[in-house]
C-alpha cells in the first residue's frame, strides 16, 4: 500500500512524453494501467444459480430489505441496460443487456417458491426491455399456478408496458412497481438521453391507478439538471400531481456521479468540480449546491409537491387502505421514516400531520407477516443446493466485503437504510467455488449486518486471515469506503485489495492514484475474479507481479510502468484531468444484433 522509496505517486499532469518513466527530481513515477476490457458473458444461464446458502438470509429477514418488504428474495434476470440514460452510474458494469432464458429464470423461482418463499423481488435495471420474454415469464407463473408477490424496486420502463401485459403482470402477482419519469419536458429527455415517451407513459400511470389500485406504485422524478429551466421543473411538478393515486411519488434532487456523461456535461455547463464532489454522498432530498436554481425555488418546488400531492387527504385516504392489505405495519412505517426522514416515524406521525383518524382508513384484509414467513429457512434452502464442498487444507482464503450500509453510529438522514443481501458477491463466490472448489475457502460479510464497526471488520479480518479481500463499492458509500480502507491501513491490515462494483468501475484511477486498493475490477468481476485468484495460487498465495497483471482482462493497477512498452502509455484528457495513465489499446466488441431489443 505504501509508495516504495524515490517513487512519485503524484502523475504530472503537465507529461508530454509519456514513456518517460521518471520526474524531473529522478523519482520513478507511478502510473494507472488498465488492461484490455473483458467480453461481456452473453449466455447467462451458463452461470451457476446463485447459493443462497452462502450468508444467513434468516439474518437479513428480520429486516426490511430494497424493495420495502420483509422475507423476499432477490432475483437478477438480465444484465446490462439497452439505454444510456447520462446520469447513470450503472451501466457501464454490464455495457451490454443480455438476459436469462425464461425456463431458466422461472425455474429458480420455483424452487424458491416450493421451500415457502412467496415474494420476490427483481433487481434488473429494465425487466421489461423484452415484452416476449416478459410476459412469458408470467404466463408461466399463472401456468403453474403460483401464489407469488413480485416487486421491482430497480424499475420498469414504464413506456414500454401496454394494457394487456399490465394486466398480465398484476394477475400474476405484481405488487410492487416502480416506474421512473424522471423529467417531463422534452427537452430534458433529450438532453438525458432516456427520450422517454412520457405521453405513454402517463397513460399507463393513469391505467394501473385506476384498474389495479392493488398495485403500490412508486414514480421517480428527478430536480436540478444543468441547464434546466424554472418553468421546465414547474412541467414535472404538474405532471406527477395529474395523476392522482401514485403510492410513493419521489421527486429527487439531481446528483451528479463521477464518471458518468451527466458529470461531463455539468462540468461543461460550468459546474465546478469542487462542488459536484462534495454532493456525492448527499441524499436526494438535500440541495446540492450544484442545482441550477436558487435553494428559495427548490423549496418552493418541494413544498408544493409535499402540500399539495404527497400530504392530500383525498390521496392518502385512498391509497392507505391498500398498503395496508399488503405491507406489514413495521414495513410501512419504514416508508413513512424514509419518506419523511426528520418528521414521522411511524404510521401514526403521517396519519397526524394529515389530520386523519386511524378509524378513517377502512383496508379489506389486514397484511399477516407470519403468511409470507418460512419457517427453518436455512435448513430448507440447504436442500435445493449443492452442498458445500470441503476444502483443501491449504485453500486460498479469500473474505468478500459488501461496504454498505454505514455503521449504525454513522448513519443519518442521507441514506436509505435497508438490508439487502449482497447478491453480486454471492454470485461471485458461487463462480468461484465451481471454478475453484477445493483451492478457495471463502466468505461474505456486509456491513450492518455482519459488522457494525470499524474495529468489529479488523477484528473479523484478523480472525479470518484472508490472503486476498475483494470489495464491492457502491458510488454513494464511496467516501465511507475511503474511511474503511484508511482505518485498515492504520491498523495493520495490509492484506491485498481488490475492489469492484458501480464505483471502481467509473472511477478506477482515483481509488488506484490514492492508494485504496491494489486491483480494481472494471464491469463483470466473475470471470476477471476466478483467474487473478488462479495467478495467485501460482504465485504461492501473494497477488501477482504486474507483468503477471498486465495479461488479466478487465482490471486495472498501479504500476510504476517498467514492465510497459512505449505503445502501451498514452495521455488521456477527460474526467481525471489530463493526467498519464498506461492502457493496454483494445477493441471494444460490437453489439449483438439480439442484445439491442
Amino acid at each position: 500500500m505504501h509508495t516504495p522509496p524515490n517513487t512519485s505517486s503524484v502523475i504530472d499532469d503537465s507529461l508530454d512524453e509519456p514513456t518517460d518513466l521518471f520526474d524531473a527530481a529522478g523519482n520513478r513515477r507511478v502510473f494507472v494501467h488498465r488492461t484490455e476490457p473483458r467480453p461481456q458473458i452473453k449466455n447467462l444461464d451458463a452461470l451457476p444459480v446463485t447459493d443462497r446458502t452462502l450468508i444467513s438470509y434468516s439474518r437479513y429477514h428480520r429486516y426490511i430489505g430494497h424493495a420495502g418488504v420483509k422475507h423476499s428474495i432477490a432475483i437478477q434476470a438480465s444484465r446490462g441496460c439497452p439505454y444510456r440514460c447520462f446520469y447513470c452510474d450503472v451501466y457501464k458494469s454490464a455495457e451490454f443487456h443480455f438476459r436469462r432464458p425464461v425456463d431458466h429464470l422461472f425455474e429458480e423461482v420455483k424452487r424458491l417458491y416450493d421451500i415457502g418463499i412467496r415474494r420476490i423481488e427483481f433487481i434488473d435495471d429494465i425487466f421489461n426491455v423484452h415484452k416476449k420474454q416478459f410476459n412469458g415469464f408470467f404466463e408461466e407463473v399463472l401456468k403453474h399456478n403460483l401464489k407469488l408477490n413480485f416487486y421491482f424496486p430497480t424499475g420498469l420502463k414504464g413506456d414500454l408496458l401496454e394494457k394487456d401485459t399490465i394486466d398480465l403482470m398484476v394477475e400474476a402477482g405484481a405488487r410492487g412497481v416502480n416506474l421512473s419519469l424522471e423529467h417531463a419536458a422534452p427537452r430534458m429527455q433529450k438532453v438525458m438521453r432516456k427520450n422517454l415517451k412520457v405521453d405513454k407513459l402517463h397513460e399507463n400511470l393513469v391505467y394501473i391507478t385506476e384498474k389495479h389500485p392493488i398495485v403500490i406504485l412508486t414514480l421517480n422524478a428527478m430536480h436540478g439538471f444543468p441547464t434546466e429551466t424554472q418553468e421546465e421543473a414547474l412541467q414535472t411538478l404538474d405532471y406527477i400531481k395529474s395523476i392522482r393515486w401514485i403510492h410513493f411519488p419521489y421527486l429527487h434532487n439531481v446528483r451528479i456521479f463521477p464518471g458518468t456523461e451527466l458529470e461531463h456535461f455539468a462540468l461543461e455547463q460550468g459546474v465546478p468540480r469542487k462542488l459536484i464532489k462534495e454532493s456525492y454522498s448527499q441524499s436526494y432530498h438535500e440541495i446540492p449546491t450544484t442545482l441550477p436554481f436558487p435553494a428559495e425555488f427548490t423549496r418552493k418546488i418541494r413544498t408544493s409537491f409535499l402540500m399539495d400531492y404527497v400530504l392530500n387527504r383525498d390521496r392518502l385516504l385512498k391509497i392507505l387502505p391498500y398498503q395496508m392489505e399488503q405491507f406489514s405495519e413495521d414495513e410501512i412505517n419504514q416508508r413513512c421514516r424514509a419518506y419523511f426522514p426528520t418528521r414521522v416515524n411511524n404510521l401514526d406521525d403521517l396519519l397526524k400531520l394529515a389530520k386523519i383518524d386511524r378509524s378513517e382508513i377502512v383496508p379489506r384484509t389486514i397484511f399477516r407477516e407470519e403468511a409470507i414467513t418460512v419457517v427453518n429457512l436455512e435448513e430448507k434452502l440447504k436442500e435445493i443446493y449443492p452442498p458445500a464442498v470441503p476444502k483443501d487444507p491449504d485453500a486460498l482464503r479469500v473474505l468478500l466485503i459488501e461496504a454498505s450500509p454505514y455503521f449504525t453510529t454513522e448513519a443519518d438522514s442521507r441514506e436509505y437504510a435497508v438490508f439487502e443481501p449482497p447478491l453480486g458477491l454471492m454470485a461471485l463466490l458461487t463462480y468461484v467455488n465451481e471454478k475453484m472448489a477445493k483451492q478457495v475457502n471463502g466468505k461474505i460479510i456486509k456491513a450492518r449486518i455482519d459488522f457494525d464497526s470499524y474495529e468489529d471488520l479488523v477484528k473479523q479480518i484478523k480472525e479470518f486471515n484472508p490472503d486476498v479481500i475483494g470489495m464491492r463499492i457502491m458510488t454513494f458509500y464511496q467516501a465511507f469506503f475511503r474511511k474503511i480502507m484508511h482505518y485498515l491501513r492504520s491498523n495493520g491490515i495490509e492484506t491485498p485489495v481488490v475492489v469492484g462494483g458501480p464505483y471502481p468501475t467509473a472511477s478506477f484511477e482515483e481509488i488506484l492514484e490514492e492508494e485504496m486498493a491494489e486491483v480494481a475490477v472494471i464491469a463483470e468481476g466473475e470471470r476477471v475474479f476466478v483467474e487473478l485468484l488462479e495467478k495467485m495460487l501460482e504465485n504461492n498465495k501473494e497477488l501477482p507481479p504486474p507483468a503477471v497483471l498486465k495479461t488479466i482482462q478487465g482490471i486495472a493497477y498501479r504500476t510504476d510502468g517498467a514492465e510497459l512498452s512505449a505503445a502501451d502509455l498514452v495521455t488521456e484528457k477527460g474526467r481525471s484531468g489530463g493526467r498519464t495513465r498506461a492502457k493496454l489499446s483494445g477493441v471494444t466488441p460490437e453489439i449483438p444484433a439480439h442484445s439491442k431489443s
